[in-house]
Order: C-alpha cells, then sequence, then structure tokens
C-alpha cells in the first residue's frame, strides 16, 4: 500500500510506502478545505485513490479521526478494517461565445455577481422553467448539501441518493419578478442548463476557489459517475457526522 500526505503536516511515521503521484491512500491533515484541495489534486485516479481525513482543526465534516488516533489507523488499514463511503461529485461545463471548460466539484458550483443583479434563465429538460433575478445561483451534489449550500437555505440530502440541487441566493422576487425561491431537487435523469444574460461580470468558484472564465452564457450541471471515496469509521455514517456537525 502506498501513501501520501497533504495538509499543514508533511512527515508521519508511516508503515507504508510513500509516493506523492500514484497513491492508494492520501492523508489529509487539516479540516474540509484542506481534503477539497486533496481530492482535487488527485482527481484523475479517484478511481484508484481513497481519502482518510485527520481533524488538525475545529470542524471537519469529512475528517472522522484525530491525530490521537493515527496508530490505531494504521493498524485498521493493514486488517482491513474499515469501510469506504463513495461520494458522487458534480460534473459541470461552462460555456461561453468561444470556448468551453468542463470540471468536478465536490461540494458546489457558485455563479454569482455581488454587484449586478443577474437574470439567468433556467432550462430543465430543454425547457424553460424560470427566469430568475438575484444575486445568483449554487448547483451542488448530495456531498455538498451540508456545505455552502446549507448557509444558503439548501436542504441537507442523503448522499445515497443520486441527485443534484439548485439553490438561490437573495433572489428578487416580488409582483413583478417571480422565482421558485426554493432548493429545487432535481434526479440524475434530469438535464439542467443555465443560460446567463447580461453577463459582464460573473463570478465563478468551484468548491471555493476562483475559476476564471469570462463572459459566461450558459452552464451545464449533472450528478458524475465518477466519485470520491472516503476511509471512515465503521460506526460512522452521514448523519452522524450531520449531527456532529450542526446539533452537539
Amino acid at each position: 500500500m502506498k501513501y501520501a500526505i497533504f495538509g499543514n503536516i508533511k512527515n508521519i511515521e508511516c508503515p507504508f510506502e510513500y509516493d506523492e503521484k500514484n497513491p492508494d491512500i492520501v492523508f489529509s491533515f487539516g479540516g474540509d478545505g484542506t481534503m477539497l484541495g486533496a481530492i482535487h489534486k488527485y482527481e484523475d485516479i479517484l478511481e484508484k485513490v481513497k481519502f482518510i481525513g485527520i481533524n488538525t482543526g475545529r470542524l471537519g465534516f469529512f475528517n472522522d479521526y484525530n491525530m490521537e488516533e493515527l496508530p490505531e489507523i494504521f493498524e485498521n488499514l493493514k486488517k482491513g478494517n474499515y469501510k469506504v463511503d463513495y461520494y458522487q461529485l458534480l460534473e459541470y461545463t461552462l460555456e461561453n461565445e468561444e470556448k468551453t471548460m468542463s470540471g468536478y466539484a465536490v461540494n458546489e458550483v457558485a455563479i454569482t455577481n455581488p454587484i449586478h443583479t443577474q437574470i439567468i434563465d433556467i432550462y430543465i429538460n430543454d425547457k424553460l422553467f424560470e427566469t430568475f433575478r438575484g444575486t445568483g445561483f449554487l448547483i451542488s451534489p448530495p456531498t455538498g448539501s451540508t456545505a455552502y449550500n446549507k448557509s444558503v437555505g439548501g436542504s441537507v440530502i442523503d448522499p445515497n441518493i443520486r441527485a443534484i440541487q439548485l439553490t438561490e441566493i437573495a433572489p428578487i422576487n416580488n409582483r413583478v419578478y417571480k422565482v421558485l425561491q426554493s432548493p429545487l431537487i432535481l434526479s440524475d435523469y434530469a438535464k439542467l442548463k443555465l443560460s446567463v444574460k447580461e453577463s459582464d461580470f460573473n463570478y465563478i468558484a468551484v468548491d471555493g476557489k476562483y475559476l476564471e472564465f469570462n463572459r459566461l452564457k450558459n452552464i451545464y450541471a449533472k450528478l458524475s459517475e465518477k466519485a470520491v471515496g472516503f476511509i471512515m469509521k465503521k460506526d460512522t455514517d452521514f448523519f452522524d457526522r450531520v449531527r456532529r456537525a450542526f446539533i452537539v
């Protein structure tokens, strides 16, 4: 078994072979932001690599373990005494008059404009659903439902459900301009397209990182077949982590 380290700790006494380029296991030391960085670093080999989150901060939704548990982790890895939870990613494509750009998100794609009201046509299965006016949108897979999505009033989704969520940010809703004003949860069979009007400036962020893409016209999104594997404690599930993060 080969391993790599990502985060604010560079060296550990590990009984496995170190291989930064082609690991089987990645130890992520830090919080959720560190874990997201690790996943994107190894995005091209997600079918092979699995991630273990070691929490060295105050809150780590993806991190089941702490530093004191490292010897136990090594022993469990040797014996195969662990479980792997697989969470599907969001696949997105951005389009303007000149080019397209595609990629993957673990938590969300955010399309916002903090200066001017955005006007965005929402198409579901090639049919116009609504014309949105407001600050912007989040598009997230179930994995991201507890992240930025939750802070703007989105729903928490069981990651075993194959769905994506579209969540409005500061919508304008009055007798002239009408929007759903509610998170929209779509099955993985639905085709989603956001068509941006008057796109002089759009701030696009993927998992909290700015993505430079000028004169945005269309955004396409769907649930990807690509998934990330987290090594978790056998007695802990998704809703244990939700409870730990938000309730107790």
